[in-house]
């Protein structure tokens, strides 16, 4: 489908119950974790909500905690268990409105998805497995009375939602929570009048349901948002999940149902990773459509033409997006204008907003988007995160040339900072433009990338950055600039023996035609050339030192890229070191591997000539360096270390003149 196509079927307006939409676009509820520590609404939430849901029809607020007893689960967690939160999420309401959206609330209890101080309640005493092996929290089965006093919670949580200025209310029954606790038969375990058949296990949320809708003004919409199944073993299925929403539809209290899939245990399936293709609960959404209720399609979309099909096939109503709105804020915008090539695109990395921010107690950010969680200056309640240095307007006698050398991720995000301070900015690439991600476009490693890669180049070019397509070689250093930012990035570690993991990739060392490939180091590099392989149809063994597989990497990968290279026929040799032969074999954990090539993937290490040489030449110009040329790491890491050095850069030579 293309742009213009999608604009015109995204652009329809829809009715949700008895709210109008301007059109099939919803922000979701993606939790920021950024409440202060009583669970208020700060400044921040007012801006960050007018921002990201500017263009879109429907803003859902963030899971917000219906009690300040057990419903919390995380730091930075939102609150409405008084009058005072949602006097404080009133101004985040009137500030979506003033974007031209319609505010949504979703309202929750933790259940066993619990990190803060204290104890968990849940239907019955059966563990998050992730959290019970990391800090040893079980929490215990709810009693009678106080599950009457959790709807009776819901409910306040609605009629403060719609006194502050909500029109959509969004009842959280998905994704491993309380209520969806007692959906599935694998964490309800419970044999009173809640627990046992489907009739009781659905009993609490219809129960919510009803108080929330006879809480609730006529001119407020109720949403319930499912998973369809919760993918643990003996847990949630489909069939269940669609007589639910029968029932839902049925009693003619809800609106709509929003469909997602998987809880925290099972995450992948909630919000999908790169290495996992999105679309299964796209096709749950469409087979529960069929029972009379809106639904609200989740769940990987990144793309127009992905929520377009989606509605023009008749699988949803309406299409809900989190981590894409992180990525560019203005996706909706982009996406009605028809200017889908124009949209920085979500890699789906799970790095930025889930491993460093969820699971680690910080506020939300964004792989691709190093702008996402800078604050502007507010009261010492408000969250502490990374904030923009004081801007310096340089005079115009400053000499405002400045090098970039390297044009991977690091060196492309600093361009084009750098030249959105005014800065003339000749750009280095080193004759490969896109550097490390290039490789892994190019090779087939990562070619999902390649949407980033691409919006990354068009944007520096248009940008007036000055594009070189060579090395910069230290003997043009002596003049012509007034500031150096190195991003050249790093070497593959070597290892006697073996052949490094990219000369494979690119295909200058052939595989074998017959014979096992051994990859050796199970981190990034390894996994992912040892994927790469086995579908060019190699015969792949991949050892590693760690007990798992990208053991430093995000959680959702280890066991993500587990399952995959097993299904790719990848045998795994996990936690011994490896020793290479004079007879060119490999031997670990006394056992010896047979190898037809032998391939290291044993790490980086940066570049360090063309800094040094600069500093040499410097004469006091200010040379800094960023991404895999000071410290190889992730692509998070080297977006942000580019934006951040090149505004240091840039403050740097501003604070200069001033001074001078």
């Amino acid at each position: 489908m293309d742009p213009t196509e999608s604009a015109a079927v995204l652009a329809a307006p829809y009715r949700l119950g008895p709210v109008g939409l301007r059109s099939r676009i919803v922000k979701a509820p993606t939790s920021t974790g950024a409440a202060d520590p009583g669970g208020f609404a700060q400044p921040w939430h007012r801006d960050h909500y007018g921002r990201v849901g500017r263009g879109s029809a429907l803003t859902i607020v963030e899971f917000t905690a219906i009690d300040d007893d057990t419903a919390r689960g995380f730091p930075g967690h939102l609150s409405i268990a008084s009058d005072d939160h949602a006097a404080a999420l009133a101004a985040v309401a009137e500030r979506i409105v003033a974007a031209g959206s319609v505010p949504g609330l979703q309202i929750a209890h933790a259940g066993r998805q619990r990190t803060l101080p204290g104890e968990a309640v849940a239907a019955s005493e059966v563990p998050w497995p992730t959290i019970e092996r990391r800090l040893g929290l079980r929490p215990r089965a709810i009693t009678v009375d106080e599950i009457a006093e959790v709807v009776a919670g819901f409910a306040r949580a609605a009629d403060r939602a719609a006194r502050a200025g909500f029109r959509v209310v969004e009842i959280q029954a998905a994704n491993g929570y309380l209520l969806a606790g007692f959906l599935s038969p694998q964490t309800n375990r419970r044999t009173d009048g809640y627990g046992g058949d489907p009739a009781r296990r659905r009993r609490i949320l219809l129960e919510v349901v009803a108080r929330c809708r006879a809480a609730l003004p006529p001119e407020v919409a109720l949403t319930v948002r499912l998973s369809d199944l919760d993918h643990e073993p003996g847990g949630q299925v489909l069939a269940e999940t669609a007589a639910l929403v029968r029932t839902l539809a049925a009693a003619g209290q809800v609106d709509a149902v929003h469909v997602s899939s998987g809880n925290h245990e099972t995450r992948v399936r909630q919000v999908p990773p790169a290495a996992v293709p999105p679309g299964a609960a796209w096709r749950s959404a469409g087979e529960l459509r069929g029972y009379g209720l809106s639904v609200i399609a989740c769940g990987g979309v990144t793309d127009p033409a992905q929520a377009a099909t989606l509605i023009r096939d008749g699988t949803a109503d309406l299409v809900a997006l989190g981590r894409a709105f992180l990525a560019d804020p203005d996706w909706a915008a982009k996406a009605l204008a028809g200017a889908a090539d124009r949209i920085r695109p979500c890699v789906r990395g799970n790095d930025g907003c889930h491993a460093r921010a969820a699971l680690v107690g910080r506020p939300v950010a964004c792989t691709v988007n190093p702008t996402l969680s800078r604050l502007p200056a507010g009261p010492a309640s408000s969250p502490t995160l990374s904030r923009p240095p004081r801007t310096l307007s340089p005079r115009p006698a400053l000499d405002r040339s400045v090098i970039v050398a390297g044009a991977g991720p690091a060196g492309l995000e600093a361009a084009h900072t750098l030249a959105g301070h005014g800065h003339r900015v000749r750009l280095y690439t080193g004759g490969r433009l896109g550097g490390a991600l290039r490789d892994a476009v190019d090779t087939g490693v990562h070619d999902s990338f390649a949407p980033y890669l691409r919006w990354l180049t068009a944007r520096v070019a248009a940008s007036g950055v000055e594009v070189v397509d060579a090395p910069l070689h230290p003997g043009e250093l002596s003049r012509g600039w007034a500031g150096l930012l190195v991003a050249t990035g790093s070497d593959q570690r070597l290892l006697p023996g073996a052949v490094p993991a990219l000369d494979v990739l690119r295909g200058t060392v052939p595989p074998p035609s017959d014979g096992p490939v051994v990859v050796i180091g199970a981190g990034r590099t390894g996994t992912s050339t040892a994927a790469a392989l086995a579908r060019r149809g190699a015969d792949v063994t991949l050892i590693g030192d760690t007990t798992r597989v990208l053991d430093t990497e995000p959680p959702d990968d280890p066991p993500t890229w587990t399952d995959l290279l097993a299904d790719l026929g990848v045998r795994l040799v996990l936690g011994g070191r490896a020793r290479i032969t004079e007879e060119r074999q490999v031997q670990v954990n006394g056992e010896t591997v047979p190898a037809g090539l032998i391939v290291a993937a044993i790490g980086r290490r940066p570049r360090h000539d063309l800094y040094d040489a600069a500093a040499e030449v410097a004469a006091g110009r200010p040379v800094l360096r960023c991404g895999d040329a000071l410290r190889p790491a992730r692509l998070h890491d080297a977006v942000h270390a580019g934006a951040d050095t090149a505004r240091s850069l840039h403050e740097t030579l501003a604070t200069r003149q001033v001074t001078s």
